[in-house]
């Protein structure tokens, strides 16, 4: 399970509208590396709230990808939600995905859900 930031799409293959970053050559994307337990939590907290806003099929035990437009608006998500309580784990991934959609905003790129 992980996020992965795509640096590029040039070349990358598809699956509908998902790009296979399996493929990718090296230092074409970025990842951060998820464990079982972080599937709860963004479950719980993450998942349903950001497929109603980005209208998206972000799921467990399956792939999806947010591009540019999307991450614009999980960032303002991510932003509101840092503001309230969160578990220390939380905090530190909705961080990265912070970080992921700023950089895939400014790439026009977007981030693959791997979960």
């Amino acid at each position: 399970m992980e996020l992965i930031l795509v640096l590029s799409l040039e070349g990358l293959d598809y699956y509908g509208y998902i790009p296979e970053t399996f493929h990718a050559k090296p230092g074409q994307t970025e990842s951060f590396e998820l464990t079982d337990e972080d599937e709860n939590l963004l479950d719980q907290d993450f998942i349903n709230p950001i497929d109603r806003l980005c209208n998206s099929l972000i799921d467990l035990g399956d792939v999806d990808y947010l591009n540019a437009e999307q991450c614009k608006l999980m960032l303002g998500w991510l932003e509101q939600r840092l503001t309230e309580p969160v578990t220390s784990r939380l905090e530190t991934i909705y961080r990265k995905l912070v970080e992921f959609a700023n950089r895939a905003i400014e790439l026009n790129t977007g981030i693959v859900f791997n979960l």
